[in-house]
């Protein structure tokens, strides 16, 4: 305790027994303690300059970059699917990047792999996809479809630097299947990208009634993908 507030701790002893003060006033907060009793403080940066800490500030600086990875991810994926947001894939994309910081790992869309953007409605209940890449055959999505019927799959290709940071115009195909197939293999052609680039693919899959999708919940699901290679 400086000079200063032992001096305001003076005379508020002096009016304790009057009325009793607490809280903040101007730039003043008043505090009734039991090591000092009552006093006054300045706002914390008024008499020194507020510092941080190396490891909060390495903490902030990580804290920023994630958000602004998981920002491009979370805004395409939203605009892609518009009516089908989930209040915790915010918390989710950043939980993805934060454990690959906590293991040593380069940031990456390699974990993002079979990520359900909402679990209460999951690709699964619709079928099975994986996505492959081979120097002869290009993208690929494998699919096994549990049910008999037509679906429609869409396939969002988010693609960024080797930042994460500045992503490159989104692409998205889309294709039907109306004979009833249950497996088989689809080929995506997407533009070419810089070998540095990183790519991350959004599969939407949605079952269509008379041609059209059924636009219930319980009818599409959402599901990440990164390229595996073969």
């Amino acid at each position: 305790m400086d000079i200063y507030e032992l001096k305001v701790s003076e005379i508020m002893a002096k009016v304790r027994s009057v009325f009793k003060l607490s809280g903040t006033l101007s730039d003043m907060t008043f505090v009734d303690s039991r090591a000092y009793n009552t006093h006054a403080r300045a706002k914390r940066g008024t008499h020194k300059p507020i510092t941080l800490a190396d490891g909060m500030k390495e903490s902030a600086a990580i804290q920023k970059q994630v958000n602004l990875m998981a920002k491009v991810v979370f805004d395409a994926v939203n605009d892609f699917v518009p009516g089908f947001k989930d209040g915790k894939l915010w918390a989710r994309l950043l939980s993805i990047f934060r454990q690959q910081k906590k293991a040593g790992k380069n940031y990456s869309y390699a974990d993002f792999n079979s990520t359900e953007m909402r679990v209460d409605y999951p690709t699964s209940k619709h079928g099975l996809f994986q996505l492959m890449k081979s120097p002869n055959e290009g993208t690929l999505v494998h699919y096994q479809l549990q049910g008999i019927g037509s679906y429609r799959i869409r396939l969002l290709r988010i693609a960024t630097d080797e930042t994460l940071l500045q992503p490159y115009p989104h692409e998205t195909l889309t294709v039907d299947i109306n004979d009833g197939t249950k497996m088989g293999s689809l080929r995506l052609d997407f533009s070419v990208l810089p070998a540095h680039a990183h790519q991350l693919y959004v599969l939407h899959c949605e079952q269509l009634v008379n041609g059209k999708p059924a636009d219930l919940m319980k009818s599409k699901g959402v599901r990440f993908l990164s390229v595996v290679q073969r």
